[in-house]
């Protein structure tokens, strides 16, 4: 077991397991895991697991068996390595004549005895263009001669160069770095390319042997590529995980295959370069990462793909505008600044009906809470005026762009009583309102807005903010 299963494979690996410590035969062919118990345990498995007893000697058949364990740890057959199984932890368990039928999300095939690792290296096609891969190297020829000789030469850059700067993040109160570099590849078969440059984002950590935190990363690294890209059908090709040698060097351990994954490529958005270059985040990658990890990055809001993308429907508007709210909260944790006078005003307010939640009850007693907490938040008009006023020297010439080519203009305020409007009819169900035609310009200056938001969240300069939009939407400006 060498590299991942492909669907047209059909090979079929067998071997054993152990599972609540009962010993398993397992199958598996790549998507599904079959556990087939061993004959002294099938008595066992068929009248304490797939039997519940309801009188002595009368039993049913237990609908409710659920997997207990994150991972299953299992010993080839064919090859004698060790194949880690990451199973859905809470799933239900089905069975066919005795033998279980377990839901894999993903395995990890070893190559090698050693059970500790400290990197994953993650490739695919979205990250060679995140770190471009044509940066790694350097050609020359002659002009004049090249076109009936052929001759030219092509020649690599240090890894050095080619490497970024490591930036450190926190997954669970554990430290990891992050890093991109192109790998080289050389080969003399006559069905491989002679030499292959790849691109790869690389995790660090303490050595571990926790599977659970591979997984973990996976899911985390994905999510980083889907933020720069803007959507989630990102292809993710198995990733190496690897052990250090004594001499601090790596050699890889194994392959991890996350099953689901077989996403086609999106050769459009590939080929438009539509994604955010690392080169534009360079020395935020960490912090950024730490944010996805702890679920604090607003990414609910990514379409599934670049087409989708580019149609609005009705959940798609609620979590946009969700997304804003979200980053803008972030940005400004204090609200929208206000006068002193305002503040006094909203401060008598409260007061006004702290006296009557006091003096009231039972369901009017929640309205009244529910009122006083209206009083100090701010509005999405208002939030959108804000952004005018901070973030319209960054991005207002996407905005402006955008309003004139359909003969508008922008202004903040109608924006965002637009966005609003349109979006409480969405939410309430009032779908016999007509459609409010500007919302949909408002709405694609918005997703934007959110972008330039996260990142002027991590500090990165206006310059790079306004190039990583420009190249992520495919807008076309001169910058």
């Amino acid at each position: 077991m060498t590299g991942g299963i492909k669907k047209e494979d059909t090979r079929i690996y067998t071997g054993v397991t152990k599972y609540k410590n009962i010993e398993f035969t397992f199958v598996f062919n790549g998507e599904d895991l079959r556990l087939i118990p061993t004959t002294e345990n099938v008595k066992k498995i068929e009248t304490e697991w797939l039997m519940t007893p309801i009188a002595k000697g009368t039993f049913i058949p237990n609908t409710d068996l659920k997997m207990e364990e994150s991972f299953l740890i299992g010993r080839c057959h064919e090859n004698g390595k060790r194949v880690v199984f990451f199973t859905q932890k809470n799933a239900n368990i089905s069975s066919n004549n005795l033998v279980l039928i377990v839901q894999v999300i993903g395995y990890l095939e070893c190559s090698t005895g050693k059970e500790k690792f400290g990197r994953i290296s993650f490739l695919g096609p979205e990250i060679n263009i995140i770190h471009p891969v044509n940066q790694s190297f350097d050609f020359s020829f002659n002009p004049s001669t090249v076109s009936s000789d052929g001759v030219f030469s092509i020649t690599t850059k240090k890894f050095d160069i080619t490497s970024t700067t490591p930036q450190e993040f926190e997954v669970d109160e554990k430290k990891v770095s992050v890093q991109f570099n192109v790998s080289r590849k050389f080969s003399t078969k006559i069905l491989e390319p002679p030499i292959l440059l790849e691109s790869s984002m690389l995790f660090e950590f303490d050595e571990t042997d926790d599977y659970e935190f591979l997984v973990r990363l996976w899911f985390i690294a994905k999510d980083f590529i889907s933020f720069l890209c803007y959507r989630k059908n990102i292809c993710m090709r198995p990733a190496v995980v690897s052990s250090k040698k004594q001499d601090g060097k790596y050699q890889s351990l194994g392959t991890l295959t996350m099953m689901n994954q077989d996403t086609d490529e999106e050769l459009s958005a590939l080929k438009q370069n539509r994604c955010i270059k690392q080169s534009m985040i360079s020395g935020h990658e960490g912090q950024i990462l730490t944010d996805i990890a702890s679920d604090s990055l607003y990414i609910r809001h990514l379409p599934k793909t670049y087409e989708d993308g580019r149609h609005i429907d009705a959940s798609r508007f609620i979590m946009i505008t969700a997304a804003f709210e979200w980053e803008f909260h972030r940005t400004y944790p204090n609200g929208v600044p206000k006068k002193e006078t305002t503040i006094l005003i909203e401060n008598e307010a409260i007061e006004a009906l702290q006296k009557l939640i006091d003096s009231s009850t039972g369901k009017l007693k929640n309205k009244y809470k529910f009122l006083s907490k209206l009083i100090r938040s701010d509005s999405l008009q208002t939030e959108l005026v804000k952004i005018g006023e901070d973030f319209d020297s960054i991005i207002g010439n996407f905005g402006k762009h955008l309003y004139s080519l359909n003969g508008e203009e922008i202004i903040y305020s109608s924006m965002g009583e637009r966005l609003s409007s349109q979006r409480n009819h969405f939410a309430h169900g009032n779908l016999d309102k007509d459609f409010i035609g500007l919302a949909l310009l408002d709405l694609m200056y918005l997703e934007y807005v959110v972008y330039a938001m996260q990142m002027k969240y991590y500090r990165i300069e206006d310059t790079n903010i306004r190039n990583a939009i420009n190249e992520l939407f495919h807008l076309n400006f001169a910058l």
